[in-house]
């Protein structure tokens, strides 16, 4: 598996992914996504910020990064991390380890940016997504409710999120 930036091109790809994490998030009675406007998505695309994770030919899955977070990580913000934010796979990929390749990329990336560490977060509730990200070596960081912030999208406001991070090594 490849990772790459994402490109305008990828524009349709990026919906279906994005559409596909919203059903498997419904089946799961977890919180669900909001549809992402292709204005946000191409502002991402063109900050090179949302990047495809390539393989055999085809889209395999997408996800974001942030090099600072402080509307969510608030006093905890030092920056020194990369932030992955909205991992996604196509409804069309059967492979597994896109997650690992996703993180294998950002270790990667945080090393050469001279960065600490990765950072994620994810609705508290959310206990299966939380043990998933501890098992791949991610620590939870604190519990953090987000008030009203025009730094964040309307699904951030009122809701408390879990804050997890993990080294660069290991």
């Amino acid at each position: 598996m490849q990772v790459e930036p994402a490109t305008t091109a990828d524009l349709t790809a990026i919906r279906e992914a994005y559409a596909h994490a919203r059903a498997i998030q419904q089946q799961q009675g977890s919180t669900v996504w909001p549809e992402f406007t292709d204005e946000a998505m191409l502002a991402e695309v063109s900050e090179r910020r949302l990047f495809r994770v390539f393989g055999d030919g085809s889209l395999l899955g997408v996800f974001s990064v942030a090099y600072e977070d402080a509307a969510i990580w608030g006093e905890l913000e030092r920056g020194a991390h990369i932030y992955l934010h909205r991992i996604a796979r196509s409804p069309t990929s059967h492979v597994t380890g896109l997650v690992d390749a996703v993180l294998a990329w950002a270790r990667a990336e945080c090393k050469a940016l001279g960065r600490s560490g990765l950072r994620m977060d994810t609705w508290s509730d959310n206990q299966a997504l939380i043990a998933f990200y501890q098992r791949r070596g991610f620590d939870l960081v604190a519990h953090r409710r987000i008030e009203d912030d025009p730094r964040l999208p309307p699904h951030y406001h009122g809701r408390e999120f879990a804050l997890l991070e993990r080294a660069c090594e290991g």
